[in-house]
């Protein structure tokens, strides 16, 4: 009988995972963002065809080219409708009052038990406030590396140590977190990635705290909210992709946040899990930063199945217990977001975007949106 390494199982675990990647990216192409019809950018904008037409006999953006087989238009990228916003001054409702700063709204996306979508929200969220033209940052704090690689990045192959939150919160030999933001193919939305080290540094900052005074451990918990601190002026979103863990980087992210959004699925397993993830989080919270207070703290239902009897029936369970204490639309289970990450995209991305998940999310985050803007004092 042939015996087996781990490092073959990797091996041959990696040819996979590339090939599900060139299914994505075209080899050796940047990841680009799909095109916008002229309908969805109209829509984007709000603003009729004819002005639209109009921006470009002005030239504030070119005419897209056609398509040689049918002469139709091929699209508008993102990056043309945000130069359509930012001629006709269009901006967020809560930006109105002052367009050229940034909201600075910071919120994690946290539940110590995996599989429950917990990625998912944060990179289609992130995806969805940078198309609303917000400009967006996506923290990925999970080793796992899974929201790094939905931006086409295969971590531990393309990003080393010194390009995740590590040089700043470990090792201190950074004074601000700009160093490693990066952009992506979405115009506005920027990334700090992720990789493995980010699991092994828990041995090393285990040294460090328990090495030290209190107050020294207390510097250290903050850190991540000191270097977030440095760049949030930056942005109007920063989503925090957590680990599903509540170890030291765990705490990390729960104090480096105003807000917090925790994803459950309408089964009672994840309820239980969930609710020792908030008692358990509130008592670590309690220890190390007595005090510590959030804008907003709410459950969001996902992978909703709403042809499953028990899962409705639970969620009339949730919604009667946990009341204003959880979003009142959810994210629905959905083949199409799993087919979208089998090759590292969101529904965001497809050129074909089903509309009834897309719509689903629009109504689950643009909820989301407001409330994170009006605990924050704006007015979403």
């Amino acid at each position: 009988m042939a015996e087996s390494s781990l490092k073959e199982v990797t091996e041959a675990m990696d040819t996979l995972i590339q090939h599900a990647r060139n299914q994505g990216i075209a080899p050796h192409s940047r990841r680009k963002m799909r095109l916008f019809s002229t309908k969805e950018v109209c829509n984007l904008i709000g603003k009729s065809t004819t002005t639209l037409y109009k921006a470009e006999e002005q030239g504030i953006i070119s005419k897209p080219d056609l398509n040689p087989d049918t002469g139709r238009r091929l699209g508008y990228t993102l990056e043309q409708v945000n130069a359509l916003r930012n001629h006709f001054g269009i901006v967020p409702k809560a930006k109105r009052k002052s367009p050229e700063s940034f909201l600075g709204i910071t919120t994690a996306l946290y539940n110590f038990k995996g599989g429950v979508g917990k990625t998912t929200t944060a990179v289609n969220i992130a995806q969805y406030t940078a198309l609303q033209g917000f400009k967006t940052l996506l923290i990925d704090m999970d080793s796992q590396a899974s929201s790094t690689a939905l931006f086409g990045i295969i971590a531990d192959e393309e990003i080393s140590e010194d390009e995740t939150v590590l040089p700043y919160t470990l090792y201190g030999e950074q004074n601000s977190l700009e160093y490693a933001i990066k952009p992506t193919h979405f115009d506005d939305l920027y990334i700090i990635p992720a990789n493995q080290h980010l699991s092994s540094s828990e041995f090393e900052a285990a040294s460090q705290i328990s090495g030290g005074s209190a107050d020294e451990a207390l510097e250290y918990f903050q850190r991540l909210r000191d270097g977030v601190d440095t760049i949030k002026d930056q942005f109007d979103f920063i989503f925090v992709d957590a680990p599903p863990s509540l170890g030291i980087i765990g705490i990390q992210t729960l104090l480096s946040v105003d807000n917090i959004i925790i994803p459950c699925p309408p089964r009672m397993l994840d309820f239980v899990s969930t609710r020792q993830f908030l008692e358990t989080a509130t008592e670590y919270v309690g220890r190390v930063a007595q005090g510590k207070t959030f804008n907003s703290i709410k459950v969001m239902v996902s992978m909703y199945d709403r042809r499953n009897s028990m899962a409705r029936e639970f969620m009339e369970v949730m919604e009667a217990v946990l009341d204003s204490h959880m979003y009142s639309n959810q994210m629905l289970h959905s083949e199409s977001i799993d087919n979208s990450s089998a090759v590292f995209q969101t529904p965001w991305e497809s050129e074909k975007p089903d509309k009834r998940i897309t719509e689903n999310m629009r109504g689950l985050f643009n909820e989301i949106i407001k409330d994170l803007t009006r605990r924050s004092g704006y007015d979403g």
